[in-house]
């Protein structure tokens, strides 16, 4: 089981971070892994969310299932698959050091990204969808951070708001689904430590969704938003710099 000090850093930042979940659909490990890294080791931290973001978007997705635009998730399943077998690999034989500093540059890249680039709606052809999805499921098995990209490709692919959140939501549950298999076939449920971490945070997901669906129709998102890159572009520049420290 998780110590005094893991809890006290680990619970708050699971609150803020599945509140953030509810809000725009995505971000829970943009939030709480660059925080929470600094106290649990990203191979114990990444499968025990990888079961708290399955339990969130299985909640949401019953809500919004009949939304679903199911023939862009087709597109997007087959190569977010294999983007999540090779993702779950490289999670397991890349050094600690390195997945820090690979977690840090990310968050950092996707919070410069978010702050500086403008809203694009050129409609994207079809075939992107393999491109968005094996990136996503990479990003989505090392870090449990690949929702960003499927909001990408559905934003402009998808005129409903509603079903793209709706869609973003069922490839979200879908991934959670192929990572948990994934992380039960290596062996990670086996640990105590995961199990442990996944069982001490489950209440602070529960209340972070709850508070989100609560205030998610009466706040701004645009300034969310960029709140949210700010608050980004600190924590994944601080686990950036202690990655290469600990290099």
């Amino acid at each position: 089981m998780p110590d005094l000090e893991t809890v006290l850093v680990a619970a708050p930042t699971f609150v803020v971070a599945y509140t953030v979940f509810a809000m725009v659909g995505f971000g829970t490990t943009l939030i709480s892994a660059p925080i929470v890294a600094q106290v649990v080791p990203l191979p114990t931290l990444i499968p025990a969310q990888s079961l708290l973001d399955l339990a969130a978007s299985a909640g949401n997705g019953l809500r919004l299932g009949s939304k679903v635009a199911k023939a862009e998730v087709l597109r997007l399943l087959p190569a977010m698959m294999l983007g999540l077998i090779a993702g779950a690999y490289l999670l397991i034989i890349v050094p600690l050091a390195a997945l820090m500093v690979l977690l840090g540059a990310f968050v950092v890249l996707y919070a410069l990204r978010g702050m500086l680039a403008r809203p694009r709606r050129r409609p994207l052809r079809p075939g992107w969808a393999w491109w968005y999805g094996f990136a996503g499921g990479i990003l989505s098995a090392m870090f449990g951070a690949g929702a960003w990209l499927y909001a990408i490709y559905l934003t402009r692919r998808i005129d409903d708001p509603t079903a793209i959140r709706a869609s973003q939501t069922s490839l979200i549950a879908l991934s959670a689904v192929v990572r948990v298999v994934l992380f039960a076939v290596a062996g990670k449920y086996s640990d105590w430590q995961v199990v442990g971490l996944s069982l001490v945070l489950l209440p602070a997901m529960v209340l972070g969704v709850f508070i989100g669906n609560r205030i998610a129709h009466k706040l701004d998102r645009t300034r969310f938003l960029r709140a949210l890159y700010l608050v980004l572009l600190g924590t994944g520049g601080a686990l950036l710099v202690r990655g290469v420290i600990s290099a």
